[in-house]
């Protein structure tokens, strides 16, 4: 079984950015250099890290691991349709990553991708992306520990498809003010409501004046 931890920063009113289509490396300016280490510690303790496609466009994210040692993971991006900026880091920097596309994506797109160095395309379902499927594919080359960094609607979608192991949360001490900037969890168009789900919070601690949080989900009594 794949074990997959959510890491995402939510400011004191539940938001993942400072607004509408704005970074979510502008929370990163509230904390320090010890949750930072702290942060990459965890990237290098996981066999690959994943991020949305709406990530990719907004972020333009390394998914490396520089501010502790250890190795980078294997980045892997759903994108349904294959459309990802030419010009993302992650594409460009020839450091192993993995697209997958539905079958919805062009032989195009596809082909933009894969000319990209170290780049790997996959096909996993048929309008948007399988997220079953791909997780097993991961499995079966070996990946074991995946981290989801979002965004929300990637994460709605994990939660929805009840693959989520651990839930790590950074409580970033500012207020976004923004009633648009996006929440933890955001559902596709059409996405059916989740259903409830309980958690237990198993670790708390403070680093950088920063309050982390970690949840797995609570165990019915036998």
């Amino acid at each position: 079984m794949l074990e997959i931890t959510t890491l995402s920063e939510l400011t004191i009113d539940g938001k993942l950015s400072l607004g509408p289509g704005a970074s979510s490396k502008d929370l990163f300016a509230f904390y320090g250099d010890d949750l930072r280490a702290w942060f990459h510690a965890q990237r290098a303790r996981h066999d690959a890290i994943m991020v949305g496609a709406g990530t990719v466009r907004s972020d333009d994210p390394e998914l490396t691991v520089r501010y502790a040692e250890g190795r980078n993971p294997l980045r892997v991006v759903p994108a349904s349709m294959g459309r990802l900026p030419p010009d993302s880091r992650l594409l460009n920097d020839g450091r192993p990553t993995l697209v997958a596309v539905s079958n919805q994506a062009t032989d195009e797109a596809v082909e933009a991708l894969i000319s990209k160095p170290n780049v790997e395309v996959v096909r996993c379902g048929e309008d948007r992306v399988d997220l079953a499927a791909l997780m097993a594919l991961l499995h079966a080359r070996g990946v074991r520990t995946l981290m989801a960094e979002g965004g929300s609607r990637l994460l709605h979608s994990l939660f929805e498809a009840e693959m989520v192991t651990q839930i790590v949360i950074k409580h970033i001490p500012v207020i976004s003010g923004s009633a648009d900037a996006p929440t933890f969890l955001r559902a596709e168009a059409g996405a059916s409501p989740l259903s409830l789900s309980r958690w237990q919070l198993t670790d708390w601690f403070v680093k950088s004046g920063v309050g982390v949080s970690i949840y797995r989900p609570l165990q019915a009594a036998a």
